[in-house]
């Protein structure tokens, strides 16, 4: 946008920014102002103001000044206004509207009641506003019209003045004028005053006398006429009659009419005419009244209608017939009614209801005196969806009652003493139904509404039941499932001791169980199975656990024993090596070993030799039975021989003995007990050997030692003949002998043995500490 283009908008902001600040301080101190609001206004309403604000903004554009103490409103400020749209200067003194408000050019409604205006002159400068729409004039001490002027005003309040006559000239400055009020005035005549325009007229609580038939010939635009409560009204009588061609709305109640008179409106569509002193209607009254809708004569004296009363009303709608004294009424009275939709008919002093042939879809025939129904009542009214029969006397309803379009039934305050199965049987769309301040005690069966799907609301309170829990449940139990629209307040009457509670209250104990369970059957059966599958999942899963718990226990049990076993076979395989290694005898005497001569014992022990003496450094014994031989009585003499010699070496082989016991004694004990359980089994093995290695040196030493130089084998005696005879290879390593083998035995038995948990045991100890034997 170019620079030049800028510039008036610029300007405006500058302007509506300078406007606004000045708007805000040129607010009167006690008014609230909304300047920056659309309508902008300013609101001094019962401020206590004796005067019109000074300097106020010309922006606002809705300024109230009602209920203060102004008399005069200055022309200089209300001038400067040029936006005010709607001014209000009600409850207020003053006596005049001044001159030079042209500049007031958007100034639609202007409001001056309840001033002291005296005189349509003090308001002449009304016509210089030229958008006046609406004004109001009421309450101030006018008494008359005439002289008020203003091109552009549509709609005149000018009631509870004190107007008293409508000239021919009191509408004449005011052509455009359609709504005229005139409430409250002492107005007592209307000659041929003209308003070409006017089409509401208001002269209600006015002190009309009478209205001849050309009284408004002078509004040609008449839509609707006010005349209620002009009590010596006159506009018809036999002669002549009030009339407007185009007159669409008349409301003439209150007005101690004693006839219709409207047949001078043929355009009439609504008529008020409550509360006047009509007694007769005559046979077609309404004939020429055929754009006629709505008509309302209740609150009048009439007694009978006949059956062309309302003939000619095609149209018509709506008809009120409430609060007079009828008694009886043609059948046929509303058959050309075909439009007919609301009929009311009550208070009125029926005491049977017809069986009326009507198209209307709502009937309220209640406050009359009827005691009976007519089993047809509901033949010929095809549209009829809701009757009111409340406070009436009816002690009995029909059996015979059908519709097939009647929903609503109201029924409340008469004197039913009891309902039959079938009494609702043929109304099948009944929705709503109210039998409230009967006299009915026993609770009939829900069964009477088994043929009403559509029924939602039933009322039964006010009446004197007979608390019987048993027969009462069916209908609670229908009333609240599933629930329908009734008054809680269902109070027994008897027997006493229940007298004064409700229902519920009364038979709490005997049928609020029940009636908990089937409001929550559906949710109680879902939370039983819930609860059912968690118990039978959790005893599952506690069995489980429990067979898991017992047999974990189980195998620890048995773990246990089997340790528990695995020691005491240690303890006792330690006690018997140790017994065996303690108690073992010693090994048989090798030839090599022997220093001196054997003695008898020794020499039995002795294998046979088989060889020379000459080879016994190599000896090598064998098994061999030979009986009688030359070397066996050889060895007898030398035995023989040396017998003596043996007896003198016998002291020195018992303290060599001794010697070697206690080295071999020695050696065993370290070797065994301090070394045993840390070394190998190959290690502790070749200790083994190595000990007894040494101990057969040992000897060899000793036997040196003593002197002799020569060793000597023990000899076989006759019962080794006996035995079995076995091969047996001495070397420097090895040695073999029944305890030993007692011994590998036994450690092989061990190694067979189960081993223990690894999880709080390591590997058994007790293989180890026997394979070093």
């Amino acid at each position: 946008m170019p620079p030049s283009d800028l510039t008036p908008y610029a300007t405006c902001l500058i302007v509506s920014i300078f406007s606004a600040a000045l708007c805000q301080t040129n607010c009167p101190a006690t008014c609230l102002c909304h300047l920056d609001q659309i309508p902008s206004t300013v609101m001094c309403a019962g401020q206590g103001l004796d005067e019109f604000p000074r300097n106020m903004s010309d922006l606002i554009t809705r300024l109230d000044l009602s209920g203060n103490a102004v008399t005069r409103i200055p022309g200089d400020e209300i001038s400067r206004l040029v936006e005010l749209e709607i001014l209000n200067l009600a409850r207020n003194r003053i006596t005049s509207f001044p001159d030079g408000v042209s500049p007031l050019k958007s100034l639609r409604e202007l409001d001056l009641s309840g001033n002291v205006i005296k005189g349509t002159a003090e308001i002449r400068s009304l016509g210089q506003l030229p958008s006046l729409k609406v004004l109001y004039l009421s309450r101030n001490p006018l008494s008359e019209l005439d002289g008020l002027i203003s091109g552009s005003l549509e709609a005149l309040d000018a009631g509870q003045c004190g107007i008293r006559v409508l000239s021919n000239s009191s509408l004449d400055g005011l052509p455009r004028l359609t709504t005229l009020i005139l409430v409250g005035n002492p107005l007592t005549t209307i000659h041929d005053t003209w308003s070409p325009k006017l089409k509401r007229l208001d002269v209600s609580d006015c002190q009309l006398n009478y209205l001849g038939p050309d009284t408004f010939y002078g509004f040609p635009e008449l839509d609707e006429l006010l005349l209620s409560n002009n009590p010596t009204l006159v506009y018809s009588t036999r002669n002549s009659t009030l009339t407007h061609p185009k007159l669409r709305k008349l409301d003439a109640s209150r007005c101690n009419l004693d006839r219709p008179g409207l047949h001078g409106f043929p355009s009439l569509t609504h008529a008020r005419l409550t509360r006047n002193a009509i007694r007769i209607l005559p046979d077609r009254i309404f004939a020429r009244n055929r754009q006629l809708g709505f008509l309302y004569l209740n609150g009048n004296r009439l007694e009978t209608l006949t059956a062309s009363t309302f003939e000619g009303l095609v149209k018509l709608q709506t008809l009120d017939l409430s609060a007079n004294n009828l008694e009886e009424i043609h059948p046929y009275t509303f058959h050309e009614n075909i439009e007919l939709k609301t009929l009311n008919l009550s208070y009125n002093a029926f005491y049977e209801l017809p069986k009326l042939t009507t198209a209307a879809i709502t009937l309220d025939a209640s406050s009359n005196l009827i005691n009976r129904l007519n089993e047809n009542l509901f033949a010929n009214m095809p549209r009829l969806k809701s009757i009111d029969l409340s406070d009436n006397r009816i002690q009995k309803i029909p059996l015979g009652l059908k519709s097939t379009t009647l929903r609503n039934f109201d029924l409340r305050a008469n004197r039913i003493v009891e309902l039959a199965n079938d009494t609702f049987l043929q109304l099948t769309q009944l929705r709503s139904i109210d039998i409230s301040g009967n006299r009915l005690t026993e609770m009939a069966d829900p069964e009477i509404f088994r043929n009403n799907p559509y029924l939602d609301i039933v009322y039964l309170e006010d009446n004197p039941w007979h608390c019987d829990c048993d027969k009462m449940f069916f209908m609670y139990n229908y009333l609240t499932e599933p629930p329908k629209i009734f008054k809680q307040i269902l109070i027994c009457q008897s027997p006493s001791n229940v007298s004064g509670y409700s229902w519920l209250i009364a038979c709490f104990d005997e049928w609020h169980k029940p009636i908990d369970y089937n409001k929550d059957r559906s949710w109680g059966f879902a939370m039983i199975v819930i609860l059912s599958l968690i118990v039978l999942f959790g005893s599952f899963v506690s069995i489980r656990h429990m067979i898991k718990i017992r047999r974990r226990a189980t195998e620890q049990r048995r773990r246990l024993e089997n340790l528990s076993l695995l020691r005491q076979t240690r303890n006792q395989a330690q006690v018997t090596i140790q017994e065996i290694v303690e108690h073992r005898p010693e090994p048989r005497i090798n030839p090599l070993e022997l220093i001196e001569p054997p003695s008898y014992e020794e020499a039995v022990q002795m294998p046979r030799l088989t060889q020379s003496l000459d080879d016994l450094d190599n000896i090598s014994t064998r098994t061999c039975s030979v009986v009688g031989s030359v070397d066996n009585i050889r060895n007898k003499k030398q035995r023989r021989g040396r017998r003596t010699k043996r007896i003198l070496s016998e002291n020195d082989l018992l303290r060599r003995e001794e010697r070697r016991q206690e080295r071999l004694r020695r050696e065993r004990n370290n070797s065994v007990d301090n070394n045993e359980t840390s070394l190998p089994s190959s290690q502790r093995n070749s200790r083994v050997y190595a000990t007894r290695r040494t101990r057969r040196q040992s000897v060899i030493s000793d036997s040196v030692e003593s002197g002799s130089g020569r060793i000597r084998g023990k000899p076989q005696t006759p019962s080794t003949r006996k035995r079995r005879r076995k091969s047996t290879v001495y070397t420097d390593n090895d040695s073999t002998d029944d305890e030993y083998s007692k011994i590998v035995d036994l450690r092989k038995w061990i190694k067979e043995l189960p081993e223990e948990p690894r999880s709080r045991f390591g590997k058994s100890t007790m293989e180890s500490d026997f394979s070093t034997d």
